[in-house]
């Protein structure tokens, strides 16, 4: 059995499980595929939001970065996706993919970590830091107030295990700054 014969069983089997469960096993599968090609996407947006909170937000769609569009197309294409617009749709599962960008932007790569999966399987997810940066950048300039309350949710539940020097240094650069210290005020 090839592969993708494999990753089309398995994507099968996750019928029933939830919508969070369908979008993290999707991501695995993908990731285990994209793996063989050396290449490693990288979970961002409200699915990684929603992986640091433990499912409190939930999104409705996956955001990868990855620098190969073309490999993940055709691996998307060969497992029952269908390209709509700038998104990948499995109808079955109802389970949609985006690609917003080629590389890690506003991020360090350094701070991806890797998730492990009961199975056997593995993610990448941007770093706890980088995506609360990326909540407080939308809540100041795009003036967004579930952003605000997300990545203040955020900084608040991983407070202990945070690079504040490395949050306050791209605030700075980003002109963030004044939010995340009134966030950080607010802690004390």
């Amino acid at each position: 059995m090839s592969l993708i014969e494999k990753a089309k069983e398995q994507l099968q089997e996750l019928q029933s499980a939830t919508q969070f469960e369908k979008m993290l096993k999707v991501t695995a599968i993908l990731t285990s595929l994209l793996e063989e090609k050396n290449l490693h996407p990288i979970i961002v947006g409200g699915l990684a939001v929603e992986i640091y909170t433990r499912s409190d937000y939930t999104t409705a769609d996956i955001d990868l970065i990855i620098s190969d569009r073309e490999a993940v197309n055709d691996i998307l294409l060969e497992l029952g996706f269908v390209k709509e617009g700038r998104h990948w749709y499995h109808e079955r599962l109802l389970v949609s993919i985006e690609i917003p960008s080629d590389i890690l932007e506003d991020a360090d790569d350094e701070k991806v970590i890797e998730l492990y999966l009961e199975d056997g399987y593995k993610v990448f997810v941007i770093g706890i830091e980088d995506i609360i940066l990326d909540r407080l950048r939308a809540c100041v300039h795009w003036k967004s107030s579930s952003d605000c309350e997300w990545g203040k949710r955020l900084l608040l539940l991983h407070f202990d295990r945070l690079d504040i020097n490395y949050m306050v240094k791209r605030a700075k650069v980003d002109k963030t700054i004044t939010v995340l210290e009134e966030w950080l005020h607010s802690l004390k």
